[in-house]
């Protein structure tokens, strides 16, 4: 993220491969974030309950689809890494079911011996997107009681819980972009580098402001 050059040696520098589905993946996942920002920012007022609902309605399904399609974008990728890196037989047979986590963490390490920092954001950041798309793809229904005393704070957190997920989506692929940089170097970068000196990829002006905040803190952290 700096325009500098950054290599690490890989066992290969190139490859041909079909189905390389987590850069539509992560455009999709950048779509829908801006989508639902983009709902969120509707003149409610003077509209009928029924539209504000519809228009409720509308938000959840972009932000269902920003974290799971993210978290398809980050599995995708490491996937792709792993067969182009290590080859697609020993990917199938000793490392397809590790849980993705487990496959960002380790699969780096044996192709170069160099890993993401678990102690640092973007790890972290993916760990809580992981989460959130598990609860969605598993998802289970819950009874509540209308005159539980507390049901109006459960409901609370339910929204903060799910809206904090949707912010970390795109969060957690821009980190994860960033990082992978200074850890595999640009050309090596599982899901693509986001270095203007090294890609042609523009930030949409509405992610603007979290593009630049992640962009602030990898830079810090590999300062």
């Amino acid at each position: 993220m700096k325009g500098e050059h950054i290599y690490v040696e890989h066992p290969r520098d190139t490859s041909a491969r079909m189905n390389t589905l987590h850069g539509i993946y992560f455009n999709i996942a950048q779509e829908e974030y801006i989508k639902c920002l983009d709902v969120e920012d509707t003149d409610i007022s003077g509209m009928h309950e029924g539209e504000k609902m519809e228009l409720s309605y509308k938000s959840t399904g972009h932000a269902i689809k920003a974290i799971v399609f993210s978290s398809m974008c980050v599995e995708s990728a490491i996937n792709n890494y792993a067969g182009t890196q290590l080859g697609d037989n020993y990917y199938d047979n000793h490392l397809n079911n590790l849980d993705v986590l487990s496959k960002w963490v380790v699969i780096p390490d044996l192709v170069c011996g160099k890993s993401i920092d678990k102690s640092g954001p973007a790890y972290n950041s993916l760990k809580k997107l992981i989460k959130a798309r598990n609860k969605l793809v598993h998802n289970k229904s819950k009874e509540y009681n209308p005159t539980d005393p507390n049901l109006y704070k459960h409901l609370e957190k339910s929204e903060v819980d799910f809206k904090n997920d949707f912010e970390n989506s795109l969060k957690a692929l821009y980190l994860l972009r960033m990082e992978m940089d200074f850890v595999l170097g640009q050309a090596h970068n599982p899901i693509g580098t986001l270095d203007p000196a090294f890609t042609w990829f523009e930030i949409p002006e509405q992610v603007k402001d979290i593009f630049n905040r992640c962009k602030s803190i990898v830079l810090k952290q590999y300062s």
